[in-house]
């Protein structure tokens, strides 16, 4: 079972033939040859790249229902937009995926109530783990442990005003006339104002945003932070 855009694949008649195994996402590099350098030069791109998954499924509906009704439903279900929507399967239950239907698929009749199809996915290649998808709130030297080995980009919101300084392990965070609070959101690269209305870089003095890096994260800030509040996004590469 699966639930995608809210919705399990079971109240769609859908369910998995096998597990779902995914090909570990590949960093984005460039390899180029330059001409009298033995071996090539390697770019890394700084990002891993989304997966292709192909799910194969069944289609088993109830009395009452028949293949082409659950088929449009199925196709309004997944094929309403092009964007990532959380995808979160029981053979991994802690995570939350990023995921799209990339590319059109076709339904097999077996008989009235009985069919086949290969739903096409496209994953983010990190998962994150779902309990700290959850906003927080994080207490002056306070630690935020990372158990995985990539860096988790998180959403932070502070609250208060003037000028701010927040240390996050050895990285340091200047903001200057802070008006109430300011959001920042490490995976976006965007700053918004207290209630999210407005753009607010001119209040970032330093760069580049901050990461929480695997291990243990000291959090420290300075006296005109009157709250801190963390949405971690603590992830793995899927596999």
């Amino acid at each position: 079972m699966f639930i995608y855009k809210n919705r399990r694949s079971d109240d769609m008649g859908l369910k998995i033939e096998g597990g779902l195994t995914f090909t570990a996402p590949a960093r984005d590099i460039e390899i180029l040859e330059v001409q009298g350098r033995d071996g090539d030069v390697i770019i890394d791109n700084g990002r891993y790249r989304s997966v292709n998954h192909s799910l194969p499924c069944r289609i088993v509906l109830p009395p009452g229902q028949n293949l082409e009704m659950a088929t449009t439903k199925i196709h309004d279900w997944l094929s309403t937009d092009q964007n990532y929507h959380d995808f979160i399967w029981s053979g991994d239950p802690d995570f939350t995926y990023k995921a799209l239907v990339y590319e059109e698929y076709e339904t097999q009749r077996v008989l009235h109530r009985y069919g086949r199809t290969v739903l096409k996915f496209r994953f983010h290649p990190i998962k994150y783990l779902t309990s700290s998808l959850e906003e927080r709130a994080v207490s002056h030297e306070e630690i935020i442990y990372n158990p995985y080995q990539i860096e988790a980009k998180p959403l932070i919101k502070l609250l208060g005003t003037g000028d701010m300084t927040l240390y996050i392990g050895n990285q340091e965070l200047v903001l200057r006339s802070v008006d109430r609070g300011i959001n920042l959101d490490s995976e976006t690269q965007t700053v918004t104002s207290f209630d999210g209305q407005r753009t607010e870089f001119d209040k970032m003095f330093s760069y580049p945003f901050p990461v929480l890096q695997p291990g243990n994260n000291l959090i420290t800030f300075g006296e005109n932070v009157e709250a801190m509040y963390v949405t971690a996004r603590l992830g793995a590469l899927i596999s």
